[in-house]
């Protein structure tokens, strides 16, 4: 059965959104997923299936989430070797010395070109941006704070949904689904 990495957009971030891993890993098992696995508490979900495509596992584990928690979040669903790939494209070396300062946004689907040309324009200070695909990697100077970059400016730009992790999340998930 294929391996899924689901990921939750803005679960457990506050007082809002609020989704215990240990019930989530109950209750998508329940519904047909197996061996599954979270990594921290920020919604990063590891399973296997025997959905076929990761729209199909999106959808089923947004539907769980909503009716076992009263929350409707996109779920974005890569699977290791888009995980993989991602990593190794690394457009910013320096993720490895301050992998909480680079993040890679991760979409539910690929921009509209000229949208993408539009955020790729945008004056960002020292700010570094770069896209491929399905994915946008933002490394912050200093920090996410007081950055143009911000996650919920980039999805308003593109005009699609998406999810963001920092590049030691993006680690340790490779990880956890390597072998």
């Amino acid at each position: 059965m294929p391996v899924w990495v689901s990921l939750l957009r803005a679960v457990n971030l506050g007082a809002r959104n609020k989704v215990n891993m240990p019930r989530l890993r109950e209750v998508l098992s329940d519904n047909g997923f197996r061996d599954v696995r979270s990594y921290v508490q920020s919604g990063n979900v590891i399973t296997t299936s025997g959905h076929r495509s990761p729209e199909r596992v999106a959808a089923t584990v947004r539907a769980v989430v909503r009716e076992h928690f009263g929350v409707d979040t996109p779920v974005v669903v890569r699977s290791p070797a888009d995980l993989r790939a991602v990593h190794g494209w690394c457009p910013f070396p320096e993720a490895a010395s301050a992998p909480t300062r680079v993040h890679v946004v991760h979409l539910t689907a690929e921009p509209d070109p000229d949208r993408l040309a539009a955020l790729l324009a945008v004056e960002r200070g020292q700010d570094g941006l770069a896209a491929r695909g399905r994915e946008i990697v933002v490394r912050y100077a200093s920090s996410i704070d007081g950055s143009r970059l911000q996650h919920a400016m980039l999805l308003r730009r593109l005009g699609v949904d998406g999810t963001a992790r920092n590049w030691r999340t993006l680690t340790a998930l490779v990880d956890l689904t390597s072998g």
